[in-house]
């Protein structure tokens, strides 16, 4: 099975300068009844009608997902282009992020991340997205280390910013972190990115969201204009609550 794999259903036709950016940790399409319910997701994408979608702990063709292809599923839900990174292969198929795009996708590229020996591996899928005018943006689904120790995940938010440094087209990058806004791991990040996401509240758990797990970051700091943020209050599909926010890219 390929890395990554690349996807281009038809999309529809979106601003260059608003962009809607959506990042959802899916938990493999389980929401907290324990069913597995994609139609329920592609609700919370529909409803939002975001032009991004970052997504984490997305399954592609496991047993336990009753081997759909939930990325594909999701795609034809919302008819949006999609980009898959796998992270590791697992119960028959292959788990990692995704991407969701209105936009065309020019190119897409995942990286490893570094992790102990033992952990569940952990990657950034990126795809290069094409705006009207074909300005360039790149934007980034990741999913850092869940553990209780920071070691693996302040290893993987330096490599982060090693990978964008420097960077000359626009970045966007979401996903579960796994670490709330104090820790070192996010400062390590907004050291390069402006968190988007800075004014919201806790994500996770959903049905009683504690902590803020789950961000929406930018760069460069001087090419954008954040409009609006918010957490989704969305109890059911997921054990994360989705943040999306909009903004507009200066030329």
């Amino acid at each position: 099975m390929l890395s990554a794999l690349l996807s281009i259903s038809g999309p529809q036709f979106v601003s260059a300068q608003h962009l809607k950016v959506l990042t959802y940790n899916i938990h493999h399409g389980e929401n907290v009844r324990g069913e597995i319910n994609l139609q329920s997701i592609a609700n919370v994408i529909l409803a939002t009608n975001p032009d991004l979608v970052a997504l984490q702990e997305v399954d592609s063709a496991t047993a336990r997902a009753q081997k759909a292809d939930q990325l594909q599923e999701l795609a034809s839900l919302t008819g949006m282009y999609t980009y898959f990174a796998k992270a590791m292969d697992y119960d028959g198929g292959a788990y990692g992020t995704a991407i969701l795009s209105r936009l065309p996708i020019a190119s897409g590229e995942r990286i490893s991340l570094p992790g102990s020996a033992g952990r569940e591996p952990r990657v950034a899928g990126i795809a290069t997205i094409r705006l009207p005018g074909d300005s360039l943006l790149r934007f980034v689904s990741t999913h850092l280390d869940a553990d209780a120790d920071p070691a693996d995940r302040i290893s993987q938010a330096n490599a982060l910013v090693q990978h964008f440094t420097p960077v000359k087209e626009t970045v966007i990058l979401a996903g579960d972190l796994n670490a709330p806004p104090s820790a070192k791991e996010t400062g390590i990040l907004k050291q390069l990115f402006t968190d988007l996401t800075q004014a919201l509240g806790p994500t996770y758990p959903a049905d009683t969201p504690a902590v803020k797990l789950d961000y929406i970051m930018i760069l460069p700091r001087q090419q954008h204009e954040s409009i609006s943020a918010r957490v989704i209050e969305e109890t059911i599909a997921s054990d994360h609550r989705p943040v999306v926010c909009e903004l507009k890219i200066k030329e």
